[in-house]
């Protein structure tokens, strides 16, 4: 399994990004945006000469379900464009998100976004999309949400099923969607279902945790950093594992003071089950 995350410390050049990714203990890393296609060569050859998988590639936050026809097809090139990049570079996946029924911006909560209607035409965009930039290496991905689609593992399973592409497979990040007491409580119960139904295709995972204060009025469930929470990452760590070739696990949504607490849990908790990271012998504790 490799692990990644975010850079804080300032870098000047390459060698010294990727030596920063090595003394974290990643063995993958989160893709940079280049548009120079020499400085993107350069920093694929730099990252597979010292081991680290190109992991993301980001198209996050583009809504596919504009409503402005012209600002739609806008957001769909621009995925299109960020796919081609991430194939060129070797990226394990490019992740992109599902939409929302609105112009103008991305992510708002509403229930059009979870209509049959969206679903076909979520599936009908990433068929497009994919027969448009036809990549051969990078796998075109959808973050899990709880407001948009796909909400849940089975969702998720029935757009694999509908796209029927083989360039799309699956990112998973279980506390996106742990939206009830029920999968809070019993969380590892619910990543065990995900794995069940999404494993074959899981290509990518997010790490981080959530938090649901016990006395409150109404449910309320808040996201907090790797370690700072309830999310059994025994158990999903060892899901991780089981899958051949195992998918990327990448920390995201910290400050640099809770990415070293975390590391130092994800680390132990990894540890703790026999579970190594690959690329994390050059790690600073």
């Amino acid at each position: 399994m490799r692990l990644g995350g975010p850079i804080f410390q300032k870098f000047t050049t390459i060698a010294e990004e990727v030596a920063l990714h090595q003394q974290l203990g990643f063995g993958a890393a989160y893709c940079r945006y280049i548009e120079d296609a020499s400085q993107r060569h350069a920093y694929t050859q730099a990252f597979a000469e010292a081991d680290i998988v190109l992991a993301e590639y980001g198209a996050y936050g583009i809504n596919i379900l504009d409503t402005n026809p012209a600002v739609r097809q806008k957001n769909i090139d621009e995925i299109c464009r960020r796919l081609e990049y991430a194939d060129e570079m070797g990226a394990r996946c490019c992740v992109m998100h599902g939409g929302s029924v609105q112009t103008g911006g991305w992510g708002d909560a509403n229930p059009l976004n979870m209509s049959e209607k969206s679903f076909r035409e979520t599936v009908s965009t990433i068929q497009s999309i994919l027969d448009r930039v036809q990549p051969t290496i990078t796998k075109l991905v959808i973050e899990t949400e709880s407001y948009l689609l796909p909400d849940s593992p089975e969702i998720y399973a029935r757009l694999i099923e509908a796209v029927d592409r083989p360039g799309f497979a699956v990112h998973l990040d279980p506390v996106n969607i742990i939206a009830s007491p029920r999968r809070f409580y019993y969380n590892a119960q619910f990543i065990k279902q995900c794995f069940s139904i999404l494993g074959p295709w899981i290509v990518s995972c997010h790490a981080k945790d959530l938090n649901m204060p016990a006395k409150h009025a109404t449910v309320q469930i808040n996201e907090t950093f790797i370690g700072d929470g309830m999310l059994d990452y025994a158990t999903y760590l060892t899901e991780i594992e089981k899958l051949n070739p195992a998918p990327t696990l990448m920390i995201e949504h910290l400050n640099e003071s809770q990415l070293h607490q975390g590391l130092d849990f994800i680390f132990a908790q990894a540890a703790a089950i026999g579970i190594t990271f690959a690329g994390a012998a050059l790690r600073k504790a």
